[in-house]
């Protein structure tokens, strides 16, 4: 079963997850340039209502928008989309990933990590991976962002906890 749903039937929120589709399938439906100057805002009622950063854009958007419910309503698979309203908004630029800092023991210590492993093929994998996944993380925490007090993982946002340890109630900050 994908875990997707999986948690979706946990949480009881299949239901509002699939009325939600659309704001998650726009940047899909618009694809990469559309997304770029676009933002799914909400979608009520049948009513999806994007901001988009031009007048231009909004208005050559506006004259495509049959097009665009079309396929929203196909990727669903129900007619949910009656109507698409572009509306002025700000869309802030992706935020610039410095690039990693160079630690040049890090691929010494990755070794040694993984020197137990006896396939070589294997063990180049895992200290290739290993180092890609520190320097990511370096990266992330040089532009920002924090490590989740319970899980560890790197993200950008409010709090002490990524949004995936925010999600699961299941356990406490102590019994992690």
């Amino acid at each position: 079963m994908n875990w997707v749903t999986e948690v979706l039937r946990r949480y009881n929120l299949g239901e509002k997850f699939s009325a939600q589709q659309p704001l998650l399938l726009w940047p899909e439906i618009g694809g990469p340039q559309i997304a770029r100057i676009t933002k799914p805002i909400r979608f009520t009622d049948g009513i999806l209502t994007v901001a988009v950063n031009s007048a231009a854009a909004r208005q050559e958007l506006f004259l495509l928008r049959e097009q665009y419910i079309a396929r929203l309503n196909q990727a669903v698979g129900a007619a949910v989309v009656r109507e698409i309203r572009f509306i002025p908004g700000r869309i802030p630029l992706p935020r610039r990933i410095p690039h990693p800092p160079h630690d040049p023991q890090l691929p010494a210590d990755a070794a040694h990590m993984f020197a137990g492993v006896p396939d070589p093929q294997l063990q180049r994998s895992f200290t290739r991976l290993y180092v890609t996944l520190r320097q990511r993380e370096a990266a992330l925490l040089a532009a920002g962002a924090k490590r989740c007090v319970r899980c560890g993982v790197v993200f950008f946002g409010d709090g002490d906890l990524c949004p995936g340890c925010r999600f699961d109630h299941s356990q406490s900050v102590e019994s992690g």
